[in-house]
């Protein structure tokens, strides 16, 4: 049961938050085609928020007011006085880094730091003139988080991205979880140091094929569930419905809430075969 509730603590944890993250993108940009970079916002200031330091010294990131800032995505303070201000680039394509780095060059952003995604930092490194700091965040999450939210199908690489997260976030819990157990199992003397290690790497096993299904069949539901409610919407029941503003909120909303509960539903059911 332990084990058990370990995975499911990684799926929940990690798809619920990646569907708030969605639903957060969604309701500050709407449909847009370029989703990704308002998720990369979200996260970012998620992550500085969460800073232990940032908590301690009162720092706090928060996304502008306009949703079409063209000099500064994000704005930090501390304790309510503004100390800095940012622009963040999620860009992969050669025509996105092209402009990124013409406008970096361009003097564009001058006064402002310019934060990347892993892979945008690593393809305009020393082609521009300012210096451009990773988020730390990737573009494959990023495009993951934004394709679930409007309920697009997933391609080949980027359903692979999403068992490949599912299934790290689900070892590391899962390792994680265990090796707490194991270490006050040692120092109690139930159980040998080399039992430990056995039990923390076969939990780290399961949690990572429990996550890796788990996200797979999220991604996938989400985009199903996407291709569904384009076509219902295509429909005189369905434009009667998007057509009113509580049954438009449910269809933008159906794909994120679809693919979370898929990827619980598998993970349970992954993580019960392990138990049985």
């Amino acid at each position: 049961m332990k084990k058990h509730n370990s995975n499911m603590i990684g799926i929940v944890g990690k798809e619920g938050y990646e569907a708030v993250t969605g639903a957060r993108a969604l309701e500050r940009a709407g449909q847009c085609s370029q989703l990704k970079g308002v998720v990369h916002e979200i996260m970012f200031c998620d992550k500085y928020n969460a800073t232990p330091a940032n908590l301690l010294q009162g720092n706090h990131a928060a996304l502008t007011q306009s949703t079409t800032a063209r000099m500064k995505d994000v704005v930090m303070t501390n304790n309510g006085r503004i100390v800095g201000h940012a622009q963040l680039k999620d860009t992969i394509s050669p025509s996105g880094i092209r402009k990124t780095i013409e406008q970096i060059n361009g003097g564009h952003y001058g006064k402002t730091s310019v934060i990347g995604t892993e892979e945008t930092v690593e393809r305009i490194a020393g082609k521009v003139s300012q210096r451009v700091r990773s988020s730390g965040i990737s573009s494959e999450t990023t495009s993951r988080i934004a394709d679930k939210a409007l309920g697009r199908l997933p391609t080949a690489s980027a359903l692979g991205a999403a068992v490949k997260s599912g299934g790290v976030a689900g070892a590391a819990v899962g390792a994680a979880v265990e090796a707490v157990s194991s270490i006050k199992d040692v120092l109690d003397g139930r159980k040998d140091v080399g039992d430990a290690v056995i039990d923390v790497g076969g939990a780290a096993a399961k949690g990572g094929i429990t996550g890796a299904i788990s996200a797979g069949a999220g991604t996938t539901a989400a985009g199903l569930t996407g291709a569904a409610v384009t076509s219902l919407a295509s429909t005189g029941v369905g434009a009667a419905i998007t057509g009113t503003a509580i049954g438009a909120t449910a269809v933008a909303a159906a794909p994120l809430v679809v693919g979370f509960g898929a990827a619980c539903v598998v993970g349970k059911c992954i993580s019960s075969l392990f138990d049985w």
